[in-house]
């Protein structure tokens, strides 16, 4: 359930699972593209509807949850699964961190801050309890970013992904890029081993079900 204003992200999404799903041959699932507060399905036409690191984008998150309360049976579940605190997911802060450290009168990492909207605890579970979900149960769940990536990689990632890292490296001189490189690589070191990244990482879960009518 994409916000609208994440529409070229999400479309490359769409594109991506599409791909997958072909390659797997996979022909019970399909993919539509559409915004959180204004799902084109009838009402209750699923068991469950699910959003996975989405719900920090949501445009209006009373309204996206009451959609998603709408188009799911009576009984049914809506779960979200957003970022914990920013402290405890350096997968993201890593480079903006050492980037605030050497650049002063940036702008705050907007991208990041907006990935960590409900990042305290209850809040999510607040606004579901506000759109009419009962049952509401939050927990928070521990693991690892793990993948064979180097660090070049991760910085190029990253770099690339984030359109406010775009706008703070922008400001940077030519002089200033190399040694923020340097200091991102000696601050994410221990993240690094042998051609894998290993990232500590903190997510909440949050849940409630559609009461019966």
């Amino acid at each position: 359930m994409p916000c609208c204003a994440t529409g070229k992200s999400a479309a490359g999404m769409v594109e991506s699972a599409q791909a997958e799903a072909h390659r797997r041959g996979l022909t019970n699932i399909r993919f539509r593209q559409c915004c959180a507060d204004d799902l084109p399905f009838p009402d209750r036409t699923f068991d469950v509807a699910v959003g996975r690191l989405s719900a920090m984008f949501f445009v209006d998150p009373v309204k996206a949850v009451r959609e998603a309360l709408r188009v799911i049976l009576e009984g049914g579940y809506v779960s979200f699964v957003v970022w914990g605190p920013k402290e405890a997911n350096p997968f993201f802060s890593v480079i903006a961190d050492v980037i605030d450290r050497f650049v002063e009168g940036l702008p705050e990492d907007s991208g990041a801050r907006d990935a960590f909207r409900f990042a305290v605890p209850d809040e999510l579970a607040g606004i579901l309890q506000q759109a009419g979900a009962k049952n509401v149960v939050e927990r928070r769940l521990d693991f690892q970013i793990e993948a064979a990536v180097s660090f070049e990689q991760f910085w190029q990632l990253r770099t690339e992904m984030s359109g406010t890292l775009r706008e703070k490296m922008a400001g940077l001189t030519p002089a200033q890029l190399p040694i923020i490189k340097q200091a991102v690589a000696d601050s994410a070191r221990r993240y690094f081993a042998d051609g894998t990244m290993n990232f500590p990482a903190e997510a909440l879960i949050v849940s409630g079900r559609k009461p019966a009518v």
